[in-house]
C-alpha cells in the first residue's frame, strides 16, 4: 500500500505538468494563431488542471474535510467537462469547418454542469485506505459520463475521418497524426477503465486515471517536441488539404497596392475588375479586426460565395481565397508565413517600390498554399510584378 500511496502523491502531479507542457509548446513556438490551435491548447491546460486538482484531492483523508473535498472534485470534473467540449470543437473545425450551429454543442455541457453543481451528483464522501472516496448518485454520474464519452468518441471519429480522407500523406505526417489521435484513444480507454468503472460500481479501488494521464501526454510530447515550425505547418497543411481547398493567394503592401497574386488555375477566382473591391475589404479590416499574435491582425469574410482570410502585418497584407473547411489551418499558416516573410525581408519592405524586389521570394512562400500555383495580376500593374513573370512551384 505504501507504494500505491507514493504513486498517488507523485503521478497525478506529473500528469498535470506533462499536459501543461503540451499546452505551452504552441505558445512558446508562436503557433497560437487560430481557433483550432487555441482550442487544443485550452484542452491541454484544462486536462492538466484536472490532474492537478486530483492530486490535491487525493491528499485529503480526514472526513471532517468532506465539504472542501467535494468542492475540489466539482471544480475538477467541471474542467474535464469543458475540456471535452473544446476538444470536440477543435476536431469539428479542422475537419468540417465552422458553423452557426456550433453553439448547440454547448447545451449538453450546460446540462452536465447542472448535474454537477445544482442537483448535485456528489453528495458525500467516506474514508478509505488511500484517502476519501466520493459518494455519487450512479444514475446522475452515468448521465454526466455519457456526455463526456460521446464528445471524446465524436472527437476521435472526426479525426479518423479527416485522416481517412487524406490519401497519399507523407509517411512522417501519417505517423505524427496517428500517434496524436492515438493519445486521445488512450485517454478514453484509461478513463472508462478506471475512473468511470470505480464511480459506477462505488468500488473502493484506487483512482488511477489522473496518474495514467501521463501516458498520452508523453505520447503527444514525443510527437510534437521534435517538430520545427515548418514541420508543424507541413502536418497541418497536409491533414487539412489546404492545397486542395485554397484557390488563390494575394499579397498587398500595407497601403493597399498589390504585390503578388497566385491562383491554382489559369484564372484568379476574383477577376481583375473585382480586385479593387477586395482591396477595399482588406483595407477596412485593419481598423475593425481583433489584433492577432504579436501585433498581427487577422480577419475572415465571405465574398461572392468564397471564403477569404486576411492577415495584416507590419509591412504587408496577405489574403487567401478558399472553399471548404480550410479556415483554421489556413489562418494559422498564413499568419506564420507572413510573420516569417517580414522577419526575413523587412529591410526591403520600407516602401512599395522596394517591396516589388522581393515578390519572387513572396511567391515561393505563398505557393505552398496551392497545388498548382499560377501567377496572375491585373494588367495595369507595373511590369516588375506583372504576369510575364513565371511562377515557381512549391519549395
Amino acid at each position: 500500500m505504501a507504494t500505491t500511496l507514493d504513486a498517488l502523491q507523485f503521478l497525478p502531479l506529473a500528469s498535470a505538468i506533462a499536459w501543461w507542457t503540451v499546452g505551452m509548446i504552441p505558445v512558446a513556438r508562436a503557433r497560437f494563431s487560430s481557433p483550432f490551435e487555441r482550442s487544443l491548447t485550452a484542452f491541454a491546460f484544462l486536462i492538466g488542471g484536472w490532474a492537478f486538482l486530483d492530486w490535491i484531492f487525493l491528499g485529503f483523508s480526514d472526513v471532517s474535510q468532506v465539504g472542501v473535498a467535494i468542492l475540489i472534485s466539482n471544480v475538477r470534473i467541471t474542467l474535464i467537462t469543458i475540456a471535452t467540449f473544446v476538444l470536440l470543437l477543435a476536431t469539428k473545425w479542422i475537419s468540417l469547418g465552422h458553423s452557426r450551429w456550433d453553439g448547440l454543442l454547448l447545451l449538453p455541457v450546460v446540462g452536465s454542469l447542472v448535474i454537477i453543481w445544482v442537483v448535485p451528483m456528489t453528495y458525500g464522501a467516506e474514508a478509505v485506505s488511500w484517502g476519501l472516496r466520493l459518494l455519487r448518485n450512479p444514475l446522475l454520474y452515468l448521465l454526466w459520463a455519457s456526455q463526456l464519452i460521446a464528445y471524446v468518441i465524436g472527437s476521435i471519429g472526426l479525426a479518423a475521418q479527416l485522416y481517412r480522407g487524406q490519401r497519399g500523406l507523407p509517411a512522417r505526417v501519417q505517423r505524427r497524426f496517428f500517434w496524436t489521435v492515438g493519445s486521445f484513444v488512450v485517454v478514453l480507454v484509461l478513463w472508462v477503465g478506471t475512473n468511470i468503472f470505480d464511480n459506477l460500481t462505488q468500488s473502493p479501488g484506487v483512482p488511477w486515471f489522473s496518474s495514467a494521464l501521463v501516458i498520452p501526454a508523453a505520447i503527444i510530447l514525443y510527437v510534437v517536441v521534435p517538430l520545427s515550425t515548418e514541420d508543424y505547418g507541413e502536418m497541418l497543411r497536409a491533414v487539412s488539404a489546404i492545397q486542395e481547398r485554397v484557390t488563390a493567394v494575394y499579397l498587398f503592401y500595407h497601403s493597399g497596392e498589390p504585390l503578388v497574386a497566385l491562383a491554382s488555375s489559369r484564372n484568379l477566382p476574383i477577376e481583375a475588375e473585382q480586385l479593387e473591391g477586395l482591396l477595399s475589404v482588406v483595407g477596412n479590416f485593419v481598423e475593425t479586426s481583433v489584433p492577432g499574435s504579436r501585433g498581427y491582425a487577422v480577419t475572415a469574410m465571405r465574398y461572392d460565395g468564397l471564403g477569404i482570410v486576411a492577415v495584416r502585418g507590419e509591412f504587408v497584407i496577405g489574403a487567401a481565397v478558399y472553399d471548404g473547411p480550410a479556415y483554421d489551418a489556413l489562418r494559422g499558416e498564413l499568419l506564420r508565413t507572413l510573420r516569417a516573410f517580414e522577419e526575413r525581408h523587412w529591410r526591403s519592405l520600407s516602401s512599395w517600390e522596394e517591396a516589388t524586389k522581393v515578390t519572387e521570394a513572396a511567391s515561393n512562400e505563398l505557393s505552398k498554399f496551392l497545388r498548382n500555383p499560377q501567377r496572375g495580376l491585373p494588367p495595369q500593374l507595373p511590369k516588375e510584378v506583372g504576369p510575364e513573370t513565371n511562377p515557381r512551384g512549391s519549395p
